[in-house]
């Protein structure tokens, strides 16, 4: 989480496989707010994708985004950036004014990809003090998304910022790893797991990859495993590329394109040893932490009639 001091801006960094435990530990993502879904180009290296949004719910319009698995034009997504109020006097008319305002901005960027179906034509109409305080909180929400490693809403020309800083840090509650996925056909076999602290996909050292590419292989992933060859990390044998240490990716899909050689929707691709792919698993995950929550409002709520049921008594 980053803030501006004095500022009534909060910014969310995270993962996209760490939604589940984002979504518990940070209530403030269940505010009205704005949204980046960021990733990178599978066709452009050197390029980068994004989806800007909003939403009365930040946490619900998520959890919709991440379990529509169908809609392949957010298989880039990686990495989130929630944009919440910490007053909580954010409204869907201020969050829709931001959201124009910042996809106008975005589109200044020429490395940057913007995804959006529809651009807003205008930012809409606020009362002059709403007008000013959005602006204020735009100037912000670009400085923080800077801060956290994206230019996105830089219009000049430069290298990149690195895209694979943790931003969250290991809390007081358990951050556990994933259980072991595989994947494996003619060629490769991998195994790997997703870290509970950062959110990547580790694959594991001895996993195997096809020693061949076929012309479907995004750039990305293909400028990714040269680098992987060149740095001594796959090591070529004669039954194929094999992993000589643990390796980490921000994607499944990247990981699992380097493993077989192609393009892949990792998300599916990545299995349990019951069978059951990383996308369904994952769905479980933030299924799980969605009951929890409503059972804590529950015996909340039984509590509260308790202590009225005693004051009557009383």
């Amino acid at each position: 989480m980053a803030q501006i001091t004095m500022s009534t801006i909060q910014a969310i960094s995270f993962r996209r496989s760490q939604f589940a435990r984002v979504k518990n530990e940070f209530k403030e993502i269940s505010r009205p707010g704005v949204y980046l879904l960021l990733g990178t180009n599978p066709d452009d290296p050197d390029g980068k994708i994004a989806y800007i949004g909003e939403s009365e719910d930040v946490a619900a319009r998520l959890k919709v985004h991440n379990s529509n698995q169908h809609k392949t034009k957010l298989e880039f997504w990686t990495d989130t950036i929630a944009l919440v109020s910490k007053d909580e006097n954010l409204t869907k008319s201020h969050a829709r004014y931001v959201e124009a305002i910042l996809i106008k901005a975005a589109g200044e960027n020429s490395r940057w990809k913007l995804i959006n179906g529809q651009k807003p034509l205008e930012a809409g109409k606020l009362p002059k003090p709403d007008e000013a305080a959005m602006d204020e909180f735009i100037e912000q929400s670009k400085i923080l998304t800077g801060a956290l490693g994206w230019d996105l809403f830089k219009s000049i020309a430069g290298h990149h910022f690195p895209a694979q800083t943790n931003s969250i840090e290991p809390m007081n509650t358990e951050t556990l790893d994933s259980p072991e996925f595989s994947f494996s056909g003619a060629g490769f076999s991998a195994k790997a797991i997703v870290s509970g602290a950062t959110g990547n996909w580790i694959i594991k050292e001895g996993s195997i990859a096809k020693l061949e590419v076929a012309n479907t292989i995004p750039k990305g992933a293909k400028k990714f495993r040269d680098q992987l060859l060149t740095d001594g990390i796959l090591i070529k044998k004669t039954d194929g590329l094999v992993f000589s240490k643990d390796c980490s990716f921000a994607s499944p899909s990247v990981s699992a394109s380097i493993v077989c050689g192609s393009a892949i929707n990792g998300r599916t691709a990545w299995k349990l040893a019951s069978n059951k792919p990383y996308t369904d698993w994952e769905t479980e995950q933030i299924a799980a932490t969605s009951t929890s929550e409503e059972q804590e409002e529950h015996d909340l709520t039984d509590v509260s009639s308790a202590l009225d049921d005693l004051a009557l008594e009383n």
